[in-house]
């Protein structure tokens, strides 16, 4: 397959550095900013005057310049392009829009491997008009990217039908108990603080070599996820919590962060389903009375936005949720046997979602091994 210089066929429009100061949460001029990238949409606004050349009309392929080297195409209103993100529009009949859409993640990530980083990895337009382009006719460009579309469009299917399960955990628990904060069935209710010992873990030092070596799961912010965690991406020794204040946690302990930017915008709530340890940016629930694990994660998880009013800021910036915004969360106290339906239903539902999983998975796999074969010439 004939290869070809990525730039000479394509015209790449680097972001320009607009004005912060004349950003706005509303207005006539939606802005893409680098975090808009993959999700398509944005809310910030520039209220300025702007050069007409970086406006992004739906359907303009965009690549993030910082991180991950995210590639999306926009799919909302027209917006302005911001530094840090670029344009990359086909400049002749030659070459596909979709066959380029699917190319670029494969050949992005291969420079994101090579890229040298501090902290975050930067890519330039220069490194990007050098990549080389598997350029086969026209015709067999657009019968590669339509089957790649078809296979993507089930992926995409797919991660709806997973979103839409998750939707049904909070549906049924407003069915069967109502909202927690205005308990219209007027069941019993506690503050959380009343609910159980809210314990916060603490991070083992580096300093010493054998505490971080062992398999028992230490969870922490970066973990949370999934409503359901089995295991963490750090681990500690097994007989580290033996030998120090740091508890080691039952199975399905409702765990929940309390410290950390993701606050902003985010309050996870998980069920660790095995033993495991927790660092100090997060709160274990170690009820004082009988109460399910699922019934009480789903309780915290549907007051997620009324808890995030209730997040403060520390003095050097972090989000934090202290014990008197703990004490404001409201946790209704049913019956044990309407605990335990809610729980059979949510188990159901976790067994859908798991299929639904695999399934995914699979296509997933289906899909990279597509895409391998087509820029290689071996898609028949």
């Amino acid at each position: 397959m004939k290869l070809v210089r990525l730039g000479d066929h394509v015209e790449i429009l680097s972001g320009f550095a607009f004005d912060s100061s004349q950003f706005a949460t509303e207005g006539e001029m939606p802005l893409i900013r680098i975090r808009d990238v993959v999700r398509g949409r944005t809310e910030t606004y520039f209220t300025g005057s702007f050069d007409e050349r970086f406006v992004v009309r739906k359907g303009d392929l965009l690549v993030g310049m910082d991180g991950d080297f995210n590639r999306e195409t926009w799919s909302s209103e027209p917006a302005l392009l911001n530094q840090r993100v670029c344009r990359i529009l086909s400049l002749d009949a030659s070459l596909d829009p979709r066959y380029l859409y699917h190319f670029l993640p494969q050949a992005l990530m291969e420079i994101w491997h090579a890229t040298p980083f501090a902290t975050v990895r930067h890519l330039s337009v220069k490194v990007i008009r050098e990549i080389s382009l598997p350029l086969p006719p026209i015709e067999e460009q657009r019968r590669i990217a339509s089957i790649l579309d078809k296979v993507d469009e089930l992926r995409t299917k797919r991660r709806q039908a997973l979103t839409q399960i998750d939707d049904l955990a909070p549906a049924i628990f407003h069915d069967m108990f109502g909202d927690p904060t205005s308990n219209p069935l007027g069941l019993p209710c506690k503050p959380l603080t009343e609910i159980g010992h809210l314990y916060s873990g603490g991070t083992p030092s580096k300093a010493d070599p054998e505490n971080w070596d062992g398999k028992l799961p230490w969870f922490s912010p970066k973990d949370m996820k999934r409503n359901d965690l089995f295991d963490s991406v750090d681990h500690i020794s097994e007989d580290y919590p033996v030998r120090s204040s740091l508890k080691r946690l039952p199975k399905n302990t409702v765990a929940f962060v309390v410290r950390g930017m993701i606050l902003a915008h985010t309050f996870p709530v998980s069920v660790i389903r095995v033993e495991s340890t927790v660092n100090q940016d997060m709160k274990a629930v170690l009820p004082r009375e009988p109460i399910d694990p699922d019934f009480l994660a789903t309780c915290l998880r549907i007051q997620a936005s009324r808890v995030l009013t209730l997040v403060d800021t520390a003095a050097h910036g972090t989000k934090k949720l202290d014990a008197r915004a703990l004490s404001n969360i409201p946790i209704l106290v049913p019956e044990l046997d309407a605990q335990a339906e809610f729980a059979k239903r949510i188990a159901a539902i976790r067994r859908l979602k798991d299929r639904h999983r695999i399934q995914l998975d699979e296509l997933d796999t289906l899909f990279a091994s597509l895409q391998d074969r087509a820029f290689n010439g071996n898609l028949r």
